[in-house]
């Protein structure tokens, strides 16, 4: 099993950071783009502004967060289907949140392949 995570950090967004509609449909949109299936979800809207959306998956979690008075979202992607690219999910929301630059990090978490033990005697 191959656990992935995606954790974006988008700079100067330009799109609707505040706008929990838009922002949800696009986390839906990014889950069901590598074949996610969308189990629960839940958004919060904070005042003065500010989202986050939460998809909770068969396969894990979409999470967005948004600080539109700094032109901010975060984006933490998690995958355990090996054949799910977080990469393919980002770029959907990329297309909504319109950052002018991100940072990512990507990695393999959760399962250590084993190893075999030394035969004892």
């Amino acid at each position: 099993m191959q656990i992935r995570q995606l954790l974006v950090d988008a700079h100067r967004c330009a799109g609707p950071l505040d706008d929990a509609d838009t922002l949800a449909g696009a986390v839906d949109d990014a889950a069901r783009s590598v074949g996610a299936t969308i189990v629960e979800r839940a958004r919060a809207r904070y005042v003065p502004h500010g989202v986050t959306v939460v998809a909770i998956l068969a396969e894990s979690h979409v999470v967005l967060s948004t600080w539109p008075e700094h032109r901010l979202a975060l984006v933490d992607i998690l995958l355990c289907n090996g054949v799910m690219d977080p990469r393919e999910a980002w770029e959907v929301l990329a297309a909504v949140l319109q950052p002018s630059e991100i940072v990512a990090t990507e990695a393999a978490r959760g399962l250590v392949p084993s190893t075999p033990k030394p035969a004892v005697g």
